[in-house]
């Protein structure tokens, strides 16, 4: 138990140090409102995902900060844009599923040893592809063009009080460290009675695909179900302890990073926009699994690395 208590402290406290200055500048680029100046580049890309170009807003709006506050702006620019199609539902959830609090994300993925520079880049170029690719399915099948009904909205202020931001902020951290221990306990019982062993000889040939060893199965289902946060996590609680290998932490936080809190956010953002489940969790999980396995084969090769996985942080 101390043990894991230790390791349970030294991850949650390498993660803090990294999210609490992102989280601090999201905080005041949204309190004076600056949000909108970074949408602009955006808007083009907008269209060549066949949604609206004012929807820029609500994506950048989730990239810098995270999907329920993107969910409020999305219901705010509807005013302007009017109803949505299926199909355009189901690519604006399906990128901001794929990229989101970049800010904050991209500090665990540094916390885990990848690049958040080259985490966050494939993250916007993914869901860009995956958007584009979508789009041009509906499109040539004519599939999900009635109009969107989404089942609940969210009405509320994106930036509420400081009071309120700094004591949801702590209590998060606070949940976070909870969580990454209740995993690393949960692990350890599983590590010693074989279920971890078990399970991940089952999950193994659709890891193989994403390139990713037996020793980390486990901990990637864990952060793709719960989320970056907690997989990240246990990603550098257990690379520490050397139970993970160096080679098998890369494939572990790309795959998470792409697609990450499968049930928690996939639902909210359904419940929200509507679209089809078959883009927001099905198509989206392949895709990642498939990108992840291509970048993962790719950095075999010495020129890739680089490019890759960037020279300070190949082991």
């Amino acid at each position: 138990m101390k043990e894991i208590f230790r390791q349970s402290f030294e991850a949650w406290f390498i993660l803090i140090k990294l999210t609490i200055p992102a989280l601090i500048i999201v905080r005041l680029l949204m309190w004076f409102d600056l949000v909108g100046y970074f949408s602009s580049p955006f808007e083009p890309i907008m269209e060549l995902m066949g949604l609206p170009k004012e929807m820029a807003l609500v994506w950048v709006t989730a990239m810098l900060t995270n999907i329920y506050t993107g969910i409020v702006v999305y219901f705010n620019v509807l005013a302007i844009t009017g109803p949505i199609t299926v199909a355009q539902a189901t690519i604006l959830g399906a990128i901001l599923l794929i990229a989101h609090n970049l800010p904050v994300e991209s500090g665990v993925c540094r916390g885990a040893g990848v690049s958040p520079l080259r985490a966050t880049t494939l993250r916007i170029a993914a869901a860009i592809v995956y958007g584009i690719l979508i789009d041009f399915i509906c499109r040539s099948f004519d599939i999900g063009q009635s109009q969107a009904g989404f089942i609940a909205g969210i009405n509320t202020d994106p930036v509420g009080p400081w009071g309120r931001w700094t004591l949801d902020t702590l209590a998060s951290l606070v949940i976070m460290f909870g969580i990454v221990t209740a995993l690393l306990f949960l692990m350890s019982g599983m590590r010693r009675i074989g279920l971890i062993a078990f399970i991940s000889r089952i999950l193994s040939p659709l890891m193989r695909l994403a390139g990713i060893g037996i020793k980390a199965t486990m901990i990637t289902i864990f952060g793709m179900i719960l989320g970056l946060a907690y997989g990240g996590g246990l990603i550098i609680a257990e690379s520490r302890s050397g139970r993970v290998p160096k080679t098998d932490v890369y494939s572990s936080v790309t795959l998470m990073a792409l697609c990450h809190s499968l049930l928690e956010d996939t639902i909210l953002v359904f419940v929200a926009f509507g679209g089809s489940l078959w883009g927001l969790l099905i198509a989206r999980l392949a895709f990642a699994v498939v990108l992840t396995g291509l970048i993962v084969r790719a950095t075999r090769y010495p020129f890739a690395q680089g490019l890759l996985i960037g020279r300070k942080y190949i082991q």
